[in-house]
């Protein structure tokens, strides 16, 4: 019984310590939200609180602290105040927390989850404010993130890291230091920042460029721009208009504590081995005059002010912290604090487009970009579809110095929000586009709108769409989907092969085998038919044949296709015994669905994962002569990204299985060591063996992936420079304009696939610069090599 009956009571005792965990996790992650006291007297009641139970609940209190301070950045100043006042009531907490803090941001470091790391740094500058931390000591912190950056080969992407954490702490410390006993050795760090950052080199923005034009607003490189708004700053004497600072009501009290210095930190030794966030293009729409002039309507910072940097800041902490649930974040992103003192409108609609068009790929997915736009039009219903639709127009407008890759992305999430709503639009304003169709079809606006309509018809149905967009937009509707099977009928341009496509239909239907089916086309020739004269290499006619009737049986449904590429895959391949006839094939095809590029883009996908057509014949058909005419149509450059994900995935897929089946190899020669048993021993032995033989499978499986991916993107990359060198030869023979739209969207391409994919393309840069980026070619094609290696470095 008294057994049991400390049984019990420990149970009782682990209860009430996990019940006051959590009821102190509550109070510590929900100080600051909405309440009818005042923050300041709900900070000193969670302050008594916290110093009743920090005797025995000190390691967990302040663990919390740190875990609210970074998963709740926009509470930082309060969790901050709240460690003031804890060090104001027990110094040697505050103490006991800076080396948590110290220990926590090495733990970060290590594990290469940067973002934390930047709003770690920045909560431990804050503390200055509080009185926690003693001022030269933060310094001398800082002092060695920027010492290291500025060691000589040291790389690009772990300097500027190491320089942005620095910077992205002084709005917040500015004013402190601005009138301090260590102001010198401020001005001093500041100093040393501005050189550093000016002898930065930026080779690569134009690779990551929104629009090639700075007018109306400047497209800027985020250090840069955050320097910007730094020395603006710093030339107001260190003013805000957004930071929320509590301590500031505490400014008595906190001043009575004393401040603690830094515990000694080191930077991990290898940190040129790790991958560092890449740079980008702060994201630019709106200036002050783009917001209406009236009372009720606050005034948007102009795009160098550190209140720009701020509220964008808030924006893209709630969406980190938010974005796996769209309702809660959209709901998130309008509690955001300060509404009233910022059009906040106006920048959530910039920050959204800026994520979405972020260069090479949006952070988030554009589905998440384009849901969180339509659930904030929603809540917002009065004040944001105006915004958004001023936003639109901004970029309908700049179309034509747009990135190729960006326009497509626009035009995406343009059909997405369309069909959200009802397609409606005000489509009157875009009239101009009809016109521009007639006297010059390739004009950017009109093939904007003719791929938004593309993308609209794979959302919807054809006749709906045609019943919703006006009538004078009709002629850039795309044609209605459908199938050409050239066998329907028989005539006498396609007798012979029409006849076999009706046997070849009969044997399917009475489920005969291969040879039977293959039977069928023997009255086809390999040579010329129909006064068409045949490549001898491989039958195109009996291929044709096949293709055409095996996709009229399929194309009800996308399963019903994958029922038939699975059923007649060995009638595919006996007709298709080489790369010119894969490729064939793919022609073939493409003409069999010439107005139904959705179902295209679906059968690229088919044939790879039912391994009938090899990656490097799919790109060696979309760079061909044939495909040409649809180079600049978006639904090619998504057949090329499938193909490219296709190889990348197969390759991690495989790495997978490798590694499993090496610990389960480890794991049978474990097993085989300590058999003592002679029959045990063999069985295990054979078992190694079986494990080995899985392995050296593995092995081979992924040498034959990473030779097929590195041969497509040699393909890829020679492809881009052929076709781009033989258009500025073919432009300077016959003294035409080289930079064409043209050339410029090509060009575009190669920037985007060589830096989307840069984690691969890093792995051939000896090939690369050895076999195709010469310095022979082309300078205007050369460049592009030049800003990859400067965007990677």
């Amino acid at each position: 019984m008294e057994v049991e009956q400390v049984r019990i009571n420990r149970k009782r005792k682990f209860d009430e310590d996990a019940d006051l965990n959590t009821r102190l996790e509550e109070l510590i992650k929900r100080i600051g939200e909405k309440s009818q006291e005042s923050l300041e007297t709900n900070l000193e009641r969670l302050v008594d609180i916290l110093d009743q139970e920090i005797t025995t609940k000190k390691e967990f209190i302040l663990n919390s602290l740190v875990k609210n301070a970074i998963e709740q950045p926009e509470k930082m100043t309060i969790y901050s105040t709240l460690v003031g006042l804890l060090n104001v009531k027990m110094f040697s907490t505050g103490g006991e927390f800076l080396v948590l803090i110290m220990e926590k941001l090495g733990t970060l470091i290590d594990d290469a989850e940067w973002r934390s790391v930047q709003l770690l740094i920045r909560f431990l500058a804050d503390l200055i404010n509080c009185n926690v931390v003693l001022g030269a000591s933060l310094l001398g912190l800082f002092d060695t993130f920027i010492a290291t950056a500025a060691q000589p080969g040291v790389k690009p992407s772990m300097r500027d890291f190491l320089l942005y954490s620095v910077m992205q702490c002084l709005p917040w410390i500015g004013l402190h230091f601005n009138d301090s006993k260590d102001e010198v050795e401020f001005e001093r760090l500041l100093d040393i920042l501005e050189t550093e950052i000016e002898k930065r080199e930026k080779h690569y923005m134009a690779s990551i460029r929104v629009w090639s034009s700075d007018n109306p607003l400047p497209q800027i490189e985020y250090m840069d721009s955050l320097w910007l708004q730094i020395k603006n700053m710093r030339n107001n004497n260190w003013e805000d208009n957004w930071i929320i600072r509590p301590y500031v009501a505490f400014e008595s009290k906190l001043e009575s504590s004393l401040q603690h210095p830094l515990p000694q930190f080191e930077l991990p030794a290898d940190l040129e081995h790790t991958q560092f966030p890449l740079p980008y293009v702060v994201f630019r729409i709106f200036d002050t005059p783009d917001v209406p002039n009236r009372a009720e309507v606050p005034k948007l910072p102009r795009f160098n002010s550190i209140d720009r940097f701020l509220v964008e800041d808030a924006i893209m902490n709630v969406i980190n912290s938010k974005n796996l649930t769209k309702k809660e974040c959209a709901e998130s992103l309008l509690r955001i604090s300060g509404r009233s003192s910022m059009p906040l409108n106006y920048m959530l609609v910039e920050v959204l487009f800026g994520g979405l068009l972020e260069l090479p790929v949006p952070r988030y997915s554009e589905l998440f970009y384009g849901s969180i736009l339509v659930q904030l039009c929603q809540l917002m219903a009065d004040h944001l579809p105006q915004v958004l639709a001023q936003a639109v127009a901004y970029v309908y407008e700049r179309l034509d110095t747009m990135n190729t890759v960006l326009v497509d992305r626009f035009g995406s999430w343009f059909a997405y929000f369309l069909s959200n709503f009802k397609y409606h639009w005000t489509w009157s304003e875009w009239e101009e586009c009809v016109n521009l169709n007639r006297t010059d079809p390739n004009h950017p606006k009109p093939k904007f709108l003719k791929e938004v309509f593309l993308k609209l018809l794979w959302l919807t149905f054809y006749e709906k769409l045609k019943d919703v967009i006006p009538d004078e937009f009709v002629t850039l509707l795309p044609l209605k989907p459908g199938y050409n099977h050239k066998f329907a009928e028989i005539t006498p341009e396609n007798n012979l092969q029409a006849k076999c496509a009706k046997a070849l239909i009969e044997s399917i239907k009475n489920k005969e085998g291969l040879d039977m089916m293959l039977g069928s086309l023997d009255p086809l020739p390999d040579g010329a038919i129909d006064g068409r004269e045949l490549d001898p290499v491989y039958p195109e006619a009996k291929l044709e044949v096949v293709v055409q009737t095996i996709l009229r049986v399929g194309c009800k449904s996308i399963s019903h296709i994958s029922v038939a590429l699975n059923r007649f895959r060995d009638l595919i391949m006996a007709v298709m015994p080489n790369q010119d006839a894969k490729v064939c094939c793919l022609k073939i095809t493409f003409s069999f669905f010439k107005t139904n590029h959705q179902l295209m883009c679906i059968m690229i996908e088919k044939y790879l994962n039912f391994q009938l057509i090899e990656p490097s014949c799919i790109v060696s058909w979309i760079f061909s002569p044939y495909m040409l005419p649809h180079f600049d149509r978006l639904y090619l450059w998504q057949m090329l990204d499938t193909t490219i994900k296709f190889c990348i995935k197969r390759c991690d897929r495989i790495k997978v299985e490798l590694e499993k089946s090496k610990v389960k190899l480890n794991e049978k020669k474990e097993q085989e060591a300590g058999a003592a048993d002679p029959d045990i021993a063999e069985k295990r032995k054979q078992l190694v063996q079986a494990a080995e033989e899985a392995v050296d499978h593995y092995v081979k499986l992924l040498e034959d992936a990473e030779r097929s991916q590195k041969e497509v993107f040699l393909i890829v990359v020679q492809r881009f420079i052929m076709i781009l060198t033989d258009h500025i030869v073919r432009s300077e023979q016959e003294s035409r304009y080289t930079q064409t739209l043209w050339f410029r969207c090509t060009r575009d391409r190669l920037r985007q696939t060589l830096v989307q994919y840069r984690r691969e393309v890093k792995r051939y840069m000896v090939t690369l610069q050895t076999l195709l980026f010469t310095p022979e070619i082309e300078p205007k094609i050369l460049e592009c090599f030049t800003q990859f290696k400067g965007y990677i470095a």
